[in-house]
């Protein structure tokens, strides 16, 4: 058979790499002990063993279905204690947030065990409610990139309340304002603007809360350039967590559609925000979150140059250029059935990427497909 590609890097081996046809067990043996598994490509191995390897399938460790069902259940207790959060918080004017950060705890260690099934299921899922699924994607962009920046858990537990946190305050701006799909007249751009102070007024209150927490509520909408508000802080007068803040919203609303503009690829997001680096967001911030979500971030929706299609399911630091790919449509741009993955770095050459409009395979059918690969 051909090995096509190792779960390392070949230099990390004895072997000369890349690709190398297994003839004998030894080999095998020399291969299992450096790796746990590895990429067999069925069309390059011999045609004895051809029919054997597709009969078998190509084996591809992207998100084992435990771990959809680990994510799905994670993200459902957090939506349900922030629904609790907003609703005395509507009530009340006030929020206990004590249940609320041992839940955001809990999403930091479901973000650290399985972090492509919780990037999946906020990109193809999503939450009930645009104010719950912003809070879930900014939280959880927050972590990735908190991960990233080497934070401890306790730091990527303050980033992930405050992600959770950061609109919290628009529950005082009037819905007709929010749901406007024309252009705000000065009195109803005051009223959301406003949301920033409302919400870190109120996030204040609670004892139990981290000074970053609210640091990355009070500041999320600065910029470095000192455009933002509402301070019109410049540069390092921002606090850390704010600039990172302002970095993960931005990034999840402008993959999101709004009622003033359609949603971009996550990929076309990363390119808009490193034109702003240094401009409007810190340019080494903007560098390490690049490299957090890999250049086709998981989720993203590309054509090859064959001219297939699928969406980036999983990365890969060795191939930075070629994530697994779940093809969903071949070059004539017909659906293929099953879907299938094609590994990392496995002729993987992304031409573009496309739309982020929903595919047309349903969100459970994709994550089915993942995880009987």
């Amino acid at each position: 058979m051909y090995v096509a590609e190792l779960d390392r890097s070949w230099l990390h081996t004895p072997f000369a790499g890349p690709g190398m046809r297994v003839g004998s067990n030894e080999e095998i043996d020399a291969l299992a002990r450096c790796c746990h598994y590895v990429y067999v490509d069925p069309e390059r191995s011999d045609p004895d063993v051809q029919p054997a390897l597709n009969q078998a399938g190509t084996t591809v460790p992207a998100v084992d279905n435990s771990d959809f069902t680990n994510a799905r259940n994670t993200l459902a207790e957090v939506v349900q204690r922030l629904a609790e959060v907003v609703q005395d918080a509507r009530h009340h004017g006030r929020m206990e947030l004590a249940p609320l950060q041992r839940a955001a705890n809990r999403l930091v260690a479901e973000v650290v065990h399985h972090r492509e099934a919780c990037l999946w299921l906020i990109r193809l899922n999503g939450a009930r409610g645009l104010l719950y699924r912003r809070s879930l994607g900014t939280a959880i962009h927050a972590i990735v990139f908190g991960r990233q920046l080497g934070l401890d858990h306790a730091e990527l537990g303050h980033l992930a309340l405050g992600g959770l946190l950061l609109d919290i305050g628009k529950i005082t701006v009037p819905v007709p304002i929010l749901a406007k799909a024309s252009e705000l007249n000065p009195a109803e751009r005051w009223f959301v603007d406003r949301h920033v102070q409302q919400g870190f007024s109120m996030v204040r209150l609670s004892d139990t809360v981290d000074a970053r927490v609210t640091e990355m509520v009070l500041g999320h909408h600065e910029r470095i350039d000192g455009t933002g508000y509402p301070r019109r802080l410049a540069g390092t007068e921002i606090p850390l967590f704010a600039r990172i803040a302002g970095i993960v919203d931005t990034f999840d609303a402008i993959t999101l559609n709004r009622r003033y503009a359609a949603a971009m690829s996550a990929h076309d997001a990363l390119r808009h925000m490193n034109h702003e680096r240094g401009q409007r967001f810190d340019a080494a911030l903007v560098d390490e979150f690049v490299h957090a979500l890999g250049v086709y971030p998981t989720g993203t929706r590309v054509q090859l140059v064959d001219g297939r299609s699928g969406i980036v399911c999983a990365q890969n630091p060795d191939w930075p250029l070629r994530p697994t790919i779940l093809l969903t449509h071949n070059a004539q741009g017909r659906r293929l059935e099953p879907p299938r993955l094609l590994p990392a770095g496995l002729g993987g050459h992304i031409s573009r990427a496309l739309d982020p409009s929903p595919p047309e395979h349903e969100p459970t059918t994709l994550e089915r497909a993942i995880t009987e690969h």
